[in-house]
């Protein structure tokens, strides 16, 4: 895992480009070869087009070209813009965008979306959290339940993963980022979102 932001959530793009140039230098450096980023991460953003201040597309479109699959989420701002669209870096065209869906698999109220997206639950999710959000007690061993596009990412890279493992048991070669994708779109539950038709 890379840490990219400061203990209080925040950072730069320049700190999420050196990191996504480290997972490019380094993707077989180690005895499992890197296959899969996540990036639980947005800007205030929606529209199906990157904007003029995006930074990240060279490093992304190389990601992409080494065949490693990038989750990013959404966005949570679908209340203010009552439109379909997607924050950046998620509106990239070279990554995967996430967003949130309930228990019974609606799309969550604040979720940004758009035709693209792949849905995951990211609403009421319980996880680990860093011990400075509640007893600072300096053992890592708090949890907390959140709810966000942050939050369903990860399972959208985690299953990535998964499905790559088992495309790479079946013997299909030459696994990429659109290989998978289209595979989780083709046995994927599909659902109509009225709010956005």
């Amino acid at each position: 895992a890379l840490r990219v932001f400061n203990d209080q959530g925040e950072g730069y793009f320049n700190w999420v480009e050196n990191a996504l140039d480290w997972v490019h230098d380094n993707r077989d450096a180690f005895a499992n070869p890197i296959t899969a980023v996540n990036l639980s991460l947005g800007t205030t953003w929606n529209s199906d087009s990157i904007p003029a201040w995006a930074m990240l597309e060279d490093e992304f479109s190389q990601l992409h070209a080494d065949g490693i699959f990038v989750s990013v989420a959404a966005g949570n701002d679908f209340q203010d813009y009552g439109d379909a669209g997607l924050s950046y870096p998620a509106v990239s065209p070279h990554v995967v965008p996430v967003s949130s869906v309930t228990n019974s698999g609606a799309f969550s109220s604040f979720s940004q979306r758009h035709d693209r997206v792949i849905a995951a639950p990211g609403q009421s999710i319980t996880s680990t959290v860093p011990d400075y959000l509640f007893d600072f007690n300096g053992v890592s061993d708090d949890f907390g339940t959140a709810s966000g596009t942050s939050m369903a990412a990860p399972y959208v890279a985690g299953a990535s993963v998964l499905v790559r493992q088992a495309m790479d048991f079946a013997g299909i070669t030459n696994v990429t980022q659109d290989t998978i994708y289209d595979h989780l779109r083709d046995t994927a539950n599909l659902f109509y979102d009225s709010a956005t038709n």
